[in-house]
């Protein structure tokens, strides 16, 4: 006979089933840093189960200290960047080429006028060696505030990596950058030449 009235008589069956799901909680889970929360809603006598989707932030999961990093880091600096290029030497003509995005004409003719700086020194060959944690400075101009003071393009040797046709230099490049002038073998402008 309970066939026979299941059968007869589904709005029981639905009413039953109906009164089961109001009785259980919301389910909810967090899967990968984002929490799915599912519910009931009930739209005329249909139900239907809607998910919805909080993505979490992911500072409130990981926590690690390898993202501190400390105030005197010159990476943080707004007027650098790190910049990665290929290249077939390492002279200092063609680095320089290749981080400041300079024609070698122009790196020629900066060289005469002897305004092209390895680690500080003047540089007297054009085809010098460039190696790991070398400054090439490119003096632009004496600073109009402080006669101290040089405005040069910077780039700073990070990385080599040998390739097989070619070397990847990774390097940190500054465009323009206010220092002291050197103090072995100062920069003279061409005014008090």
């Amino acid at each position: 006979m309970s066939l026979h009235r299941r059968i007869l008589n589904p709005t029981l069956v639905c009413r039953l089933f109906r009164q089961e799901i109001t009785k259980r909680s919301i389910q909810s889970c967090v899967y990968k840093n984002v929490n799915i929360t599912s519910k009931l809603t009930s739209v005329y006598h249909n139900h239907l189960f809607t998910t919805v989707r909080y993505k979490s932030k992911k500072s409130q999961y990981d926590s690690d200290d390898e993202d501190i990093v400390g105030d005197d880091d010159s990476s943080l600096s707004r007027d650098s960047k790190v910049v990665k290029f290929s290249t077939t030497s390492m002279r200092t003509d063609v680095v320089l080429k290749s981080a400041l995005t300079i024609s070698r004409n122009k790196i020629e003719q900066m060289f005469y006028e002897t305004k092209i700086r390895l680690n500080g020194k003047k540089v007297m060959k054009k085809s010098a060696s460039v190696k790991l944690g070398d400054e090439l400075d490119i003096i632009k101009m004496v600073s109009p505030n402080n006669p101290d003071h040089l405005y040069v393009a910077r780039v700073e040797i990070m990385n080599i990596a040998p390739k097989e046709d070619s070397i990847q230099i990774t390097a940190r490049r500054f465009k323009n950058l206010l220092i002291e002038n050197y103090e072995a073998d100062p920069h003279k402008s061409s005014a008090e030449a």
